[in-house]
């Protein structure tokens, strides 16, 4: 199966499992191949640039150890009840040897017969001729490496993920690499898990060596692979530092290997190599510096610029990571190196780092760590007990100044990204990035996500800091930062309520605080946060309860049961709702413009959740209330708050009216919606466009089963589908379903072969979108016998209704042959309408095996979350009490009947208004197989207690 769009000159193809997904927009994320092949370092070359031994992808150090997390891995990917994606984070601080693992993981796999792909972000620029890269044809599996996956942005993440699960495909591991597992986590498990069903898990990367003796054996083997690469005799005169055994630091394999390096350098040229981090990270970096100072003086001037003017390249590079030449032109005058001629700084620079992708500048000082501690120790410390450039001590403050007016510069979401990690590590770094975030609060916005998420991960921003930040964040929901919001939400929360004892002030955060979240889909914790919020309000004494208190409360409780019904809970969802929608009527009543449009936001929840529970006639009826509501206020002083309630009030209406037989009523409500979102979104598009796209893609709807005036419905979808595009290159998570489906749409219209009759039956049936395809006709057709038979069985034309059905039945086995798990569901439903006809006509014995077969093809629905169990146990009584009426099996009808009511009891322990009624239903079929059977005091026992319950048999 492939995903089709017409690519533009910039549009980027990617390969996934074997199929091609086609962005129209420029792609989140690109696929290299992942290669067993090393370069190979000269030893003269390793002696003077020595950091090219550190890099993960020269794997100059063999790989030693790990050998339970490399099992645990294994199992993982040979784990058969997993489903064909799974992911997994491998988290650990940098330089724990992340990076190492999955290179040994990706060899062992390929080995065995996997394919192996790097994903890299689009920020990351890879080289444009290795981005269309696929799994290998007849592999075993592929395995996608995502490295700094907390840098990512949730939706492209998503994306990648969503890019994987085609159909028919081969099994897909997919694992993460990632510092921390911080709220970024916490916001991508549940999508991951809940929406996409894929099982997502996190494996900590813990000290490779756990006892300080260990450390002797990692030092030993990298020392051994240093001085073969170094051309160094005798390593075993190279002597470990003292260091090694007490310093904390030295419990990451990288500082370990660092050291080792170091040691092997010093032994190199005679000199006494240092024990301390810090100072074996000094000795690296002027092993550097020297390597700049040979190229400057050597002979034939390689470069022709200074060592001093190099470090100040290599500092920007490590903040402003790789830039395209232009971009990297204004990066250098603005950190302020106005005298040099950039264009030479540029190719000196890239003469010593040579780009990763054609086309860039600026290739940072790789590994990570050591790049930090080049910033670190450049930028002038407080003790000054090393060499810095006191140019560095406002060149950070330089390279970030910008207003907020400002177009924002590229380098701004990196340079943030690397002070955070530095910060960490060095307090005098912390200093300066709290120093330029007080000055310039916004630019924490302009970080996105991944700087809103890390900063809200940082123990020594104090309140004022982030209350700072805060003042410039959105008000409301914001697609592009929902997700750090949420982050940087939850870490301000914890700080206001550590400053505040008053309980209705810290139920009132709470309730802002799930706010924040369920804006950014995190619904599970959005529950808490308001449960947590109502408990306290409702804990407050009732008799100074305030005016304010009590909006606080219905606020939560409205909060409560937006989420709860984003989690699939109705009947809790219409309860809360409910309670606050009656409140605020009470409200609305005495002051229309403070909270009508609240009302009308309310009520169209409530519609929506009735709706979901099956309570059509209701649902219609509150959502007339909302709009009805909404007409009223545009004539108050509020009527840009009732006009934006109005269209999403309208849209609902419109498709419960097309749902319910009333297509004309459908039509003019979602034109009526099109011409409201479109006067919200010319006003401010970033709030309402997605409003309007909706609007856009409900009316097309409407017309395109209609067939009225479709060249309106075409455009009406094309602009729906041009605006979710638009909406999905930002939050692709919320929105890539919504282009597919707008997308059906405008195919739909290209077809005339259905009866608008059809169309119309289809729509009331609930069809939101038909098929071109002969496939989709043949379903269509099949859909419209099983209702015309649901009209003739409600007639008591049993007999008519049985020879639609069956008809129908034979449609549905056609297509669940060659479709089973699209099918399933309708293949069962119209067999237990027909064993229905036929018991109602005494033709017992079809009746019962059509009943058994539908019976078990309902069960594998609910087992697949296809359907809920109420359809399960309404199939069961069925089968239970046709066996009863035909005096046969009775035993199979007492299991049918028995799990009925167990599947009953459940579900009216949490919703006994909804399901009360067919408990006891489903109990007095249990007591007439009973009595079939003989057990007489067993069937006495429930009719007493039905009896107590006044629901005796009649």
């Amino acid at each position: 199966m492939s995903m089709k769009a017409s690519a533009s000159d910039h549009g980027r193809i990617v390969m996934s499992a074997g199929d091609t997904t086609v962005y129209e927009a420029p792609a989140p994320y690109g696929l290299t191949s992942w290669s067993a092949d090393l370069p190979v370092l000269a030893p003269e070359r390793a002696r003077s640039h020595p950091s090219l031994l550190l890099r993960t992808n020269n794997a100059v150090v063999r790989f030693t150890g790990r050998e339970a997390e490399l099992e645990s891995l294994r199992r993982w990917r040979d784990d058969v009840s997993l489903p064909v994606v799974a992911v997994r984070l491998v988290h650990g601080p940098g330089g724990q040897g992340k990076s190492r693992l999955a290179a040994q993981v990706a060899r062992l796999w390929s080995a065995d017969g996997w394919s192996v792909l790097i994903a890299h972000h689009r920020r990351d620029q890879p080289a444009p001729a290795a981005r269309s890269a696929g799994p290998t044809a007849g592999a075993r599996g592929t395995l996608v490496v995502v490295d700094y996956a907390e840098r990512w942005d949730t939706a492209d993440l998503l994306s990648l993920l969503k890019d994987l699960l085609v159909p028919g495909g081969g099994p897909v591991r997919v694992l993460l690499l990632a510092r921390s597992p911080g709220h970024w986590w916490q916001g991508l498990q549940y999508p991951i898990t809940y929406r996409m069903e894929v099982p997502a898990d996190a494996q900590e990367l813990g000290p490779l060596a756990q006892h300080p003796v260990g450390r002797i054996d990692l030092f030993t083997a990298a020392r051994d692979s240093f001085a073969e690469q170094l051309g160094v005799p005798e390593p075993e005169a190279v002597a470990a530092p003292p260091a090694l055994m007490r310093h904390e630091a030295y419990r990451l394999v990288l500082s370990v290997h660092m050291a080792a390096l170091t040691a092997v350098l010093a032994h190199l040229d005679g000199t006494t190599a240092p024990t301390e981090p810090t100072e074996v990270s000094a000795y690296l970096l002027a092993r550097e510096r020297y390597f700049w100072q040979e190229l400057y003086n050597g002979p034939g001037r390689l470069v022709p610029t200074d060592p001093g003017t190099m470090a100040r390249a290599v500092y920007t590079a490590t903040l402003t990571g790789p830039l395209p030449h232009r971009v990297g032109v204004r990066a250098l005058h603005r950190i302020g190196m106005r005298s040099a001629d950039p264009d030479q700084v540029l190719t000196s620079h890239t003469v010593c780092y040579p780009p990763s992708a054609a086309g860039m500048v600026l290739e940072p000082l790789y590994p990570d760590r050591l790049g930090e501690d080049f910033l670190a120790l450049s930028t002038p410390l407080p003790a000054r007990t090393h060499e810095s450039d006191p140019w560095a001590d406002e060149a950070m403050a330089k390279l970030l100044s910008e207003a907020p007016e400002d177009p924002a510069s590229p380098w701004i979401r990196p340079a943030l990204t690397v002070m955070i990690e530095t910060a960490r590590r060095w307090p005098h770094i912390a200093e300066r990035l709290c120093r330029a975030l007080r000055e310039r609060p916004w630019l924490a916005v302009r970080g996105g996500n991944g700087v809103l998420t890390a900063l809200a991960e940082l123990d020594f921003l104090d309140s004022d800091l982030l209350e700072g930040i805060d003042a410039h964040l959105p008000v409301g929901p914001s697609l592009e930062l929902d997700v750090g919001i949420a982050a940087f939400a939850r870490r301000l929360t914890e700080d206001r309520l550590a400053r505040t004892d008053d309980a209705a002030a810290r139920a009132w955060l709470r309730t802002l605080l799930g706010a924040r979240l369920a804006s950014a889909d995190l619904h599970l914790q959005a529950v808490v946060e308001y449960r947590e919020a109502i408990a306290i309000y409702r804990g407050l004494d009732q008799a100074d309860f305030s005016v304010d208190q009590a909006g606080g409360l219905l606020t939560a409780l409205g909060g409560l049961g937006n989420s709860q019904a984003a989690l699939g809970r109705y009947e809790d969802a219409l309860t809360n709702t409910t309670a606050a929608v009656r409140a605020h009527r009470v409200w609305a009543g005495i002051d229309p413009a403070a909270h009508g449009p609240t009302l009308v936001r309310l009520l169209t929840n409530q519609g929506g959740q009735l709706w979901a529970l099956g309570r059509h006639q209701e649902a219609v009826e509150v959502a007339e209330e909302a709009v009805g509501t909404c007409r009223s206020l545009r004539e108050g002083p509020v009527p840009h708050a009732a006009e934006a309630a109005l269209g999403a009030a309208l849209g609902n209406l419109g498709m419960m009216y097309a749902q319910t037989g009333r297509p004309e009523e459908a039509l003019t409500a979602t034109a009526e919606s099109v011409d409201v979102q479109r006067r919200l979104a010319e006003a401010d598009p970033a709030a309402h466009r997605p409003g309007l796209a909706e609007s856009l893609h409900k009316y097309a709807a409407v017309r395109e089963v209609l067939r009225t005036d479709t060249g309106r419905a075409a455009t009406a979808a094309a602009e729906a589908t041009e605006t979710y595009t638009e909406l999905a290159a930002v939050r692709r998570d919320r929105y890539t379903e919504a282009v597919r489906s707008s997308r059906e749409v405008q195919e739909d219209l290209d077809d005339t072969s259905f009866p608008a009759e059809l169309r119309r039956t289809a729509l009331r049936r609930g069809v939101r979108h038909i098929s071109v395809s002969s496939v989709g006709a043949y379903a269509l057709a099949a859909a419209v016998l099983v209702h015309r038979a649901e009209q003739y069985l409600a007639e008591g034309d049993f007999a008519q209704g049985r020879d639609l059905l069956t008809q129908a039945v034979e449609r549905y086995r056609d297509l669940a042959g060659n479709d089973p798990d699209a099918y399933r569901h309708e293949l069962g439903n119209a067999l237990h309408l027909t064993s229905i006809a036929e018991a109602a006509l005494e033709d017992f014995e079809p009746a019962l095996a059509h009943s058994a077969e539908a019976t078990e093809l309902i069960r594998l629905c609910v087992r697949a979350d296809a359907v809920t169990p109420p359809a399960l146990a309404a199939v069961l009584v069925a089968n239970a009490s046709m066996r009863l009426a035909a005096g046969a099996e009775l035993p199979a009808a007492l299991d049918a009947a028995m799990e009925a009511v167990e599947l009953y009891q459940e579900l009216a322990e949490r919703a006994p208004a909804t399901y009360g009624r067919d408990l006891v239903a489903a109990y007095h079929v249990l007591v007439g197989v009973l009595r079939g059977l003989g057990d007489h005091p067993r069937a006495d026992r429930i009719s007493r207690a039905l009896d107590g319950l006044g629901q005796g048999e009649s």
